[in-house]
This record gives structure tokens, C-alpha cells and sequence, in this order.
């Protein structure tokens, strides 16, 4: 028994751990994705590494989401959510690398003078493009319909969660495969990082309920 229960406090550690560090991510995530295509005075090459960082640091943090909403309730649609959401911080790293690499050693005045070539090499960073968004709006979507009935965000948030979630893959595929705000459509990305923010904080706010949670119910195992 005082071998089980030592092991169970690790795995409420853990858990712990993955939410506080998700939090800290989030709002990292963020933050670099808001350097990356902000219209501000920052050096290209460190708006590069902003973008690059982006992928992995949203990943990090949707597990840490993960670990915050199974405390309420653990499902295949909530697991689903997390999965779809790594897959979609993995594609947009390969998507920011592989522009960073075909924009940063093609200079601009070269790019006509390529034609059809460079026509192609701008086509596969689009379709990265679009793959991305699909994931990461299904992310969006499957982690507001976890939230419906989670007692620190509950049905306004999942409604929000899941109309941005929809919106944005909506315009993704009407506008393919240019992305929406080169479409001349509106461009749902901004907003979802706000929105996301916005979760960061409210998670953030509620360890308090995670310290109650994780000591009166045993809801840590995988």
C-alpha cells in the first residue's frame, strides 16, 4: 500500500507538472506566434526562430491542456482533440521551416525569374499550409466539445471553441489552397491565438481546482 500510494503521488506530480508547464507554453506559443506575423520592427531571422519554436511550444502546451480537462472527465473525443493538436504543432513547424528555407535562400528578385519552379516550391508550403489549419481547427473543435461540461470553462467556452474551430477550417478549405487572408477572405488565425491565451489564462486561474481535484479523486493514470 505505501508503495502504491508513493507512486501515485508522482503521477499527481506529473500531472501537475504537464498543466503548469502547458500554461507557460500556451502563453509562450503565443507570444511567437504573435512575433512571427506581427508587423513589427523584429530582425527576420529572429522572426524565424519565433516561427520555428511556435510548433513545438503548441504541442507542449495541448497536452498540458489535455492533462487540465481529463481531470473533469477523460474520453476518446478529448484524446482525440490532443492528438490532432500535436500532429498540427508538428505541421506547422515543417510548414515555417520549409518557408523559412525557400523564402531565405531564394532572394525576392529571383522568384519570378523562376517561374513554374518556384511556382512549385510555393505550392508544397501551401498545401503544408492547409494541412495545418485542418488539424489544429479540428483541435480546436474536438477541445471545445470536451469543455461543454468541464466545471471551469463549461458551455460558453466550448461554443466559442467550436465556432472559431469550424470558422477557421471553413475558410481554409473555401479558400484552397491560398490561405484565407491572401483570398481576400478573413483570416481566423489572430483570433484563435487570442482565444487560446484566453484558455492559458483561465487554466492558470483554476490551480486551485487542480490542487482539490488531484487530492480528492485519482484521475492520473494514462
Amino acid at each position: 500500500m505505501t508503495s502504491s500510494a508513493v507512486v501515485l503521488s508522482e503521477e499527481q506530480r506529473l500531472t501537475r507538472n504537464w498543466i503548469v508547464n502547458g500554461v507557460v507554453m500556451g502563453i509562450m506559443a503565443v507570444v511567437a506566434y504573435s512575433g512571427a506575423i506581427a508587423p513589427t520592427p523584429i530582425p527576420d531571422r529572429v522572426r524565424i526562430y519565433l516561427g520555428i519554436a511556435f510548433g513545438p511550444l503548441l504541442s507542449v502546451a495541448l497536452v498540458g491542456l489535455y492533462h487540465f480537462l481529463k481531470l473533469h472527465r477523460k474520453t476518446m473525443v478529448l484524446q482525440t482533440a490532443t492528438l490532432f493538436g500535436i500532429i498540427a504543432g508538428t505541421l506547422v513547424n515543417l510548414m515555417l521551416v520549409v518557408q523559412a528555407a525557400i523564402f531565405e535562400t531564394i532572394p525576392e528578385e529571383e522568384r519570378e525569374g523562376l517561374g513554374l519552379a518556384f511556382d512549385g516550391l510555393n505550392m508544397v508550403q501551401l498545401g503544408i499550409d492547409v494541412s495545418w489549419d485542418i488539424f489544429f481547427s479540428l483541435a480546436t473543435v474536438l477541445f471545445g466539445v470536451a469543455m461543454f461540461h468541464h466545471p471551469r470553462f463549461g458551455t460558453i467556452w466550448g461554443v466559442v471553441m467550436v465556432l472559431v474551430g469550424g470558422g477557421l477550417l471553413v475558410l481554409n478549405l473555401a479558400t484552397f489552397p491560398d490561405p484565407p487572408g491572401e483570398a481576400g477572405s478573413v483570416d481566423l488565425g489572430p483570433l484563435s491565438g487570442v482565444l487560446y491565451l484566453f484558455v492559458s489564462i483561465r487554466v492558470l486561474r483554476s490551480l486551485s481546482w487542480v490542487d482539490e481535484r488531484l487530492g480528492s479523486h485519482d484521475r492520473d493514470r494514462p
